[in-house]
């Protein structure tokens, strides 16, 4: 007999010994079955506390591994209500409750999360949740008699909650970047602003009287699964918080006036929004008179409006007029960039694991090997060549703990592992590729694909003696007609598949071939850290390494790498990271399980990023703490000028990796590893000394009737000689 009505008493949860057997035991398959049906349930307590105050539409919500807590789902959180503290100590914490039907025959999983909530579309937006890397449990054992919860802590005397904000689902993600003041002043001397961006509801005339002419219908959900106050209407779930990347750690709402944005500020506006398409913006201005008292308020100094149709694309930058809030004529013009994040349809992620900012704090700082087993190198008569199966081979093999790589995306929208963002043909013959073998790993274009004047048709821009083409000018299938030179062979490699060892060495792998174990048989332990590539703007107003305005679109572009990743990937750990912030703010937001770091360049550049959000050590540790990255992959020339700073972003709950050409010297990573970063990435993983020569890269030829003979007899002796040692 069950004994449920005992449910209130306090007992211990102790495994129970096993009966001794009295007879032979009966156990048929019907029993079995009979059994299983036999699945009992009972009506369990959850109540949770919190801290914070929740705004209008948002909810305490749970969720676990069984049908009435959803299975994980974000869209099927069981909603809470809110009740009266009662506790003995004069506490200002506000309480939820609620009873749920649980199955008593397994272990229930559950967290706590706070979601935005349309009580008319049903809609939900997980604003906060639980990250425990455990989450909460009732086993079957347990009685109902427990303290009540406190959202993100499982010991309510911990110091801060493990608590992070969720990512799109359904709804949309919009920033507005508001830096520098960008104020164009028609007739008005410039003056201190404050800013105030209010998203509303766009909807037509013959709607709007539609909806006056008949009464709102708030439904309740069954069983309190939806469970909400007769008086919430449909608010269009929409979230605005801002941050100053130059003195706040996290986003906030604005305060009625709106945030200073001055010369100096660097505003950042993130929107949370179920229908970004019927959503416009209003941007009220703020200012005080120049012999304002100290307890004078601000007035209305002007306003303007931001019309859906204007975000048509992933990212862009709008000039909005200012009209004056007393004579509505022309004021001033604004100028600010945005960025849309949506949702990828490709992946689904629940609630029920995340290691976005999770790190063992006993675990060993880590050995990454950069692009494999380092940048493209001879060593002798061979070529070591960066971004290939056999170089990430070697870096397995060297018990690197995580592999580096670099991704783009072809013309047909390949994730291609490349490092370049541009391919750069020689103007010579090929008959000259002997010289060009000194200082550069050659490859050879079949004519009949290429030519000059293609090439100047494909985006191609001469200079010197050499055509730069962009990297994704080229569909996938192109670039696998490349022909290396030279091969780097090994007579225990070579001698059982000869072929596929000189495949493994060929440039342009895909990304799914990494996680591809008839091709690439990593160990499980050996990790991943996909650098995704995005070309930058520096403050020459030239783009990054001689490439050019990227042609894909930011969410399809980032889409499209996730879906390779979420499909292949399994359960091998994976870190994602890119010197764009935008990149990084898209990764974080697209998807709730693999961690993302920003990457900083060196300071001592002569040549930096235009974007301030990265080209500034502190801004940047603002920006990846705001949008609550797991870290920042910092330059060694960083952390020897401020060692200081590791300190700093563990503060901030983040973590370290470095980077750079300091860390071939084994004593500088030590010293490193000794300064507190969970990694340090170097070349030449496969090597204590670091013997070889780098080259400077790639370089492309393209052959021709007269040259094919000569370069055909280069490749095939190449193979000969060195698959014959």
């Amino acid at each position: 007999m069950h004994r449920w009505f005992f449910a209130n008493e306090r007992e211990e949860c102790v495994v129970r010994e096993e009966a001794e057997e009295e007879g032979p035991a009966v156990n048929t398959e019907d029993e079995a079955e009979k059994e299983l049906r036999k699945i009992v349930y009972t009506d369990w307590p959850f109540c949770v506390t919190t801290e914070s105050p929740l705004q209008g539409n948002e909810y305490m919500a749970i969720t676990g591994n069984c049908d009435s807590l959803g299975n994980w789902n974000p869209k099927e959180v069981y909603l809470m209500l809110a009740v009266d503290c009662k506790c003995r100590c004069d506490c200002k914490c506000i309480k939820f409750e609620a009873k749920v039907r649980i199955p008593r025959n397994k272990d229930i999983e559950y967290r706590y999360c706070i979601v935005g909530y349309d009580p008319l579309m049903d809609d939900v937006i997980i604003r906060f949740w639980e990250v425990m890397i455990t989450p909460r449990i009732i086993r079957t054992c347990h009685n109902m008699l427990k303290d009540c919860d406190a959202f993100g802590k499982i010991d309510r005397d911990a110091l801060e909650p493990t608590v992070d904000r969720g990512w799109v689902t359904t709804e949309t993600i919009v920033q507005f970047k508001i830096f520098n003041a960008p104020f164009y002043w028609l007739k008005q001397a410039p003056r201190l602003l404050y800013i105030y961006i209010q998203p509303m509801f766009e909807t037509s005339p013959e709607q709007c009287l539609n909806q006056s002419s008949e009464p709102v219908r708030l439904t309740l959900a069954e069983a309190g699964r939806r469970s909400t106050a007769p008086s919430q209407q449909n608010q269009r779930l929409a979230f605005t918080e801002v941050a100053n990347l130059n003195l706040t750690e996290k986003l906030q709402f604005q305060p009625k006036n709106g945030v200073r944005c001055g010369p100096q500020d660097l505003q950042l506006y993130h929107f949370s929004l179920s229908h970004p398409l019927e959503t416009l913006y209003r941007i009220d201005l703020y200012t005080y008179a120049y012999k304002a008292a100290s307890d004078e308020p601000s007035y209305h100094y002007g306003y303007g409006f931001i019309q859906p149709e204007e975000l048509h694309d992933s990212e862009g930058e709008l000039r909005i007029n200012i009209n004056c809030a007393s004579t509505h004529r022309p004021l001033i013009e604004m100028s600010l960039q945005y960025l849309i994040v949506r949702p990828t349809e490709s992946i689904n992620c629940d609630l029920s694991l995340t290691y976005e900012r999770f790190w063992r704090e006993k675990h060993l700082p880590m050995d990454i090997g950069h692009r494999g087993s380092g940048c493209t190198y001879r060593l002798g008569d061979d070529v070591y060549r960066e971004n290939t199966l056999f170089a990430f081979k070697r870096a397995a093999a060297s018990d690197a703990d995580m592999v580096e790589l670099d991704v783009m995306l072809t013309k047909d929208a390949q994730v291609v592992i490349y490092h370049d963002y541009t391919l750069t043909f020689a103007l010579c013959s090929a008959w000259c590729v002997e010289k060009l073998l000194v200082n550069y790993d050659v490859m050879v274009m079949p004519h009949e694909h290429f030519n000059r004047s293609r090439l100047m048709a494909m985006g191609g821009r001469k200079r010197g003696d050499t055509i730069i083409v962009p990297f994704d000018s080229f569909y996938y299938e192109e670039l696998r007609l490349v022909q290396p030179l030279r091969y780097v062979s090994s007579a225990s490699g070579c001698s059982a598949n000869c072929e596929k060892h000189l495949l493994d060495q060929m440039p342009f792998p895909l990304l799914s071939d990494i996680f591809n174990d008839d091709l690439l048989s990593l160990p499980p332990r050996v990790g991943v850290n996909v650098e995704v590539k995005w070309p930058q703007m520096d403050t020459k107003g030239r783009w990054q390494d001689s490439s050019s305005k990227p042609t894909f679109d930011r969410n399809y572009y980032v889409d499209t790498v996730l879906d390779v990743v979420f499909r292949c990937a399994g359960k091998r750990r994976i870190i994602f990271s890119s010197f764009d912030a935008d990149i990084c703010i898209m990764l974080r937001f697209k998807q709730n399980y693999y961690p993302v770091m920003l990457l900083l360049q060196s300071p001592d550049r002569p040549i930096q990023f235009a974007d301030q959000r990265v080209n500034t050590l502190e801004n940047a540790a603002y920006l990846a703490c705001i949008m609550e990255m797991f870290g920042l992959n910092f330059h060694t020339t960083t952390l020897f000028k401020q060692p200081l700073i590791l300190g700093h972003i563990k503060d901030l709950h983040m973590q370290g990796i470095a980077w750079g050409s300091e860390t071939a010297d084994v004593d500088i990573r030590d010293k490193l590893k000794r300064y507190g970063v969970i990694g340090v990435t170097y070349d030449r993983i496969d090597q204590s000394n670091q013997v070889g020569d780098e080259l400077e890269g790639y370089i492309y030829c393209i052959d021709s009737l007269a040259t094919r003979n000569h370069v055909k007899n280069l490749i095939e002796t190449e193979k000969i000689v060195k698959c014959a040692r």
